[in-house]
């Protein structure tokens, strides 16, 4: 514990701290009901919470359960605002201290990376490999819902010597609604399930001696020209997981030639060229088509269409994706026929 972070928790509880952390859980959602009844009052409600929170009393409150479906089902836990605003105000003390330890090829929920980032990198080790060789891809099955909450805290506790600190996210970690995991959702747990997954990183990268090696959250490729140390390595790492993080690999993890191109992050890849995913560009078309409709029967404006194409548009923007796309918009219509020919007659 000599190394630790001490001393955190005056700075966790000043004002402009939590005043921040206001700041940034409002963030695109200052028109919200909850929001603005929070903001109305700020000063109390902050006030609130930090004597709460100063007193040890604070306790973390139910979070508004949701399905999303893409890219596919899953469980959202969002917590209320008044408890993201102390989400905020913890991750801004402590998210430095873990930043600096972490290695530079993770890529999620991390400022300055993201996918665009992770792909880049993807293409980088493609081309240093002159794309020959070949690709471990595995990702951790059910990640979240898997976090132990013993070996998480203990891997914080390596960082953190705060003890308030310390109390404080053990309360969030295990006196919520889950006896096991995160839930996903909630800014801390992005930031843990990072932490959680440092160990993987270290093993692979300084234990193993992995040159090729890049993640995305619970998704992770190796690039070897050896099929066989590739195979080798999976089996060490598989026992790691198991033994150390108490997690496995989805079924689906797999040895594979690069000359396939490797699938990650949401596009494919190659050393020369990266192209989209090709589920992606199935369910836009489906997407579009569904929206025409909707659009002519008046269930959806210009506005939230012209969201929803610039979406995509954007994630088509960085590959080579240019007839994909054509072909998406192809079943985007939202001039009716009759509308058409009257414009044809101008």
């Amino acid at each position: 514990m000599a190394h630790t972070a001490k001393n955190l928790w005056p700075a966790f509880m000043e004002r402009e701290n939590f005043k921040r952390a206001l700041k940034e859980a409002s963030s695109g959602k200052r028109f919200r009901t909850e929001v603005l009844k929070y903001a109305a009052r700020q000063e109390e409600n902050i006030q609130a919470t930090r004597a709460l929170l100063q007193s040890g009393q604070w306790r973390p409150g139910h979070y508004r359960n949701f399905y999303v479906h893409e890219p596919k089902k899953r469980l959202i836990s969002a917590p209320c605002f008044r408890d993201r605003v102390v989400h905020h105000a913890i991750v801004q003390i402590i998210e430095p201290l873990f930043e600096r330890r972490f290695i530079s090829h993770s890529y999620a929920c991390r400022k300055g990376k993201g996918t665009h980032a992770a792909s880049q990198r993807m293409t980088a080790m493609l081309r240093e490999q002159d794309g020959q060789g070949y690709a471990l891809k595995a990702d951790i099955s059910r990640y979240f819902p898997s976090i132990n909450h013993a070996v998480l805290l203990n891997a914080i506790g390596r960082v953190i010597g705060d003890r308030r600190m310390l109390a404080l996210i053990g309360n969030l970690v295990t006196g919520g609604e889950l006896e096991c995991g995160l839930p996903i959702g909630a800014l801390t747990s992005q930031l843990f399930a990072n932490v959680y997954l440092d160990r993987l990183d270290h093993y692979v990268k300084d234990g193993l001696g992995v040159q090729y090696y890049v993640r995305y959250m619970d998704d992770f490729i190796i690039l070897h020209r050896d099929k066989k140390e590739l195979w080798r390595l999976l089996g060490l790492i598989e026992t790691f997981l198991a033994g150390e993080l108490h997690l496995r690999l989805n079924p689906k993890t797999a040895v594979f030639s690069l000359c396939q191109g490797v699938d990650f992050v949401g596009y494919r890849h190659w050393p020369q060229s990266k192209k989209p995913r090709r589920r992606n560009v199935q369910r836009a078309k489906k997407r579009f088509a569904g929206l025409t409709r909707l659009y002519h029967r008046g269930g959806v404006d210009q506005a939230t269409v012209r969201s929803i194409v610039a979406s995509f548009v954007g994630y088509m923007r960085h590959c080579n994706g240019y007839r994909s796309l054509l072909s998406a918009l192809e079943r985007l219509v939202l001039i009716s026929p009759a509308d058409a020919e009257f414009h044809s007659d101008d």
